[in-house]
This record gives C-alpha cells, structure tokens and sequence, in this order.
C-alpha cells in the first residue's frame, strides 16, 4: 500500500514538474533564438526629416522597444548601433556605402536566425502612409517572413500595407540570413508621425512585430 501511494506521488509531481517545464517554455517561445535589429541611419546621417524630427532617432527607439520585447521572450538580440551614430569607418572616402557594408557584414557574420531592419518612409505628397514591409529575394524564406510578419501585424494595427519585392537595394542584396526591411510608417504622413512618435504606439509596435516573429518560427 506504501508502495502504491508512494508510486502515486512521484507520478503527481511528475506531472506538476513536466506543467511547470512546459508552461516556461511557453512563456519563452524565442528561446534559443538570436536576432539581430537594424535601426537604421543614425549620426551624420539622419535619414528622411520632417521638421525637426529624423527618422534615425524615431528607428532606434522602435528598435530598442523591439529589442527588449524579444528578450523578454527569450532571444538574444543583436543592435548594429544603441546609439546615435553611424559605422562608417573615419578613412572611408565614401561614409554611407562604408555604413551599409558594416552592417551587412555584422549581421552576415552574427550567425543569427533572422534580422530586421527598422527604417521610416518619406514620399513627396503626404498622403501616403501605412507600414509596409519590403523583402529581397537573395533568400527564399524573406518573403515567407515578409508574409507572416504582415499577416501578424494586420491583425492588430490598421494601415498595413501590402509587402513588396525590392532586389536593387544595397545593403538587403548582400545579407545571407532570412531578414526584411520594416517601414514603420511615412514620417511626411501627419497620422503616421503622429504615432510614431507615440511611446504606447511604438511599444504596441514592438508586441505585434515579435507576435509575428514567433508565428514565423513556429510555421
């Protein structure tokens, strides 16, 4: 009878543990997983203007928000800048051709699953707007990411514009790893502007994006 019931312990806590195992896991489903976040432009180089704001500081705070959403979730993740400057080496006579060939080399080199490149959109009539998600075809599986990615972030935000096929862009052409260029939005767009620069917009941002980078790993 001891037996048994000893038997019918071990069997319950059994069970308690693999839950606890399994509910862990869950609450980490990027564990093991390194992804490298591209916040784009950034010191001499402000990327597209409004005003006074620059699309360089509105990308690297998306990307910072990003990068704590993902760590939170268990992956490890990688910045081609924290701050507000550029890679361009001091010597290069060309600066912008210099930045875009470190960060391509930085993320080639990682060896990380996936990358993302932060960046705003900028047109001449203000009103476009929308985010938009664009991908090279140097890798098969950038437009499977590009599709889930979008899917994802229809679901819980309006203006999702439809992915686009782009293979004349510098720096996506020459990335191995499976990774897209995410244009948050148009800065010359009054409403997109208005909630990029929103702190809650840009946090609910980095929530559905890592939603849409779980989904992708678990396709």
């Amino acid at each position: 009878m001891k037996y048994k019931l000893s038997m019918l312990i071990i069997f319950i806590l059994s069970i308690i543990s693999i839950n606890k195992v399994y509910a862990y896991f869950c609450d980490i489903p990027l564990l093991g997983k390194i992804i490298y976040l591209d916040a784009g432009h950034g010191g001499r180089d402000p990327g597209a203007k409004y005003n006074d704001i620059a699309e360089k500081d509105l990308t690297l705070e998306i990307a910072k928000k990003l990068k704590k959403e993902l760590e939170g979730l268990g992956a490890t993740v990688l910045l081609t800048r924290d701050g507000d400057y550029d890679l361009s080496s001091k010597e290069s006579s060309n600066k912008k051709r210099n930045d875009l060939l470190k960060r391509v080399n930085s993320i080639n080199n990682s060896k990380c699953d996936i990358y993302l490149s932060i960046h705003l959109n900028a047109y001449p009539s203000d009103k476009w707007r929308g985010l938009q998600i664009f991908y090279d075809q140097i890798n098969p599986k950038n437009k499977i990411l590009a599709n889930v990615l979008t899917d994802t972030l229809k679901t819980e935000l309006k203006n999702i514009r439809e992915i686009k096929n782009v293979n004349n862009y510098y720096m996506y052409s020459r990335i191995n790893i499976p990774g897209v260029l995410i244009e948050t939005g148009f800065i010359t767009n009054s409403s997109d502007l208005y909630l990029l620069k929103n702190e809650k917009y840009q946090q609910k941002l980095a929530k559905t994006i890592s939603k849409g980078v779980i989904n992708y790993f678990n396709n």
